[in-house]
């Protein structure tokens, strides 16, 4: 796994799974109650499998962790409460308002929103932003925004990188 910092945030580039479940696993060191994630890439880019890291990784029970794209959300038990949702499904950004996401927003728990360039003016303004670009059947650069340059998010993201 290589990380670069840029002015934008952290890229890292991950070349396997074991290195999604590794970005996923700093990524849940860094989160606390009321953090919403969006996650942004192509099918098969790797954003449920960061999501289900992340969610193991918070002591979701790793058998009930799957993609929420036909129930469009999944509300998972762990150190936190986490609430998976999906948007590829949905035709508007009325859609995804409709399914009452404001309250999960509000719940106090992790919100991981797959598709998250789908509805991007539904979400709120301290979205963390996770962009994969798929480079090679396994390498993916992976790049990561926090609201407002917070640069401390970073920093923390990338001492937790070392540490996993």
């Amino acid at each position: 796994m290589q990380v670069e910092r840029t002015s934008d945030g952290p890229e890292v580039l991950v070349e396997s799974v074991a290195e999604t479940v590794r970005l996923g696993q700093a990524l849940a060191k860094a989160v606390k109650p009321g953090v919403v994630i969006g996650l942004i890439g192509p099918l098969g880019a790797g954003k449920t499998q960061l999501s289900r890291s992340i969610a193991e990784a918070l002591g979701a029970e790793p058998s009930e962790i799957n993609s929420p794209t036909f129930t469009l959300i999944n509300e998972y038990s762990a150190v936190i409460p986490i609430y998976h949702i999906d948007a590829y499904r949905l035709e508007s950004g009325e859609e995804f308002e409709a399914l009452g996401v404001d309250e999960y927003f509000e719940a106090g728990g992790l919100c991981l929103v797959e598709w998250a360039n789908l509805v991007l003016g539904q979400l709120p303004r301290d979205t963390w932003l996770i962009e994969f670009h798929a480079l090679e059947p396994t390498q993916r650069r992976v790049k990561i925004r926090f609201p407002g340059q917070q640069i401390e998010l970073a920093e923390a993201l990338l001492e937790n990188l070392d540490l996993v």
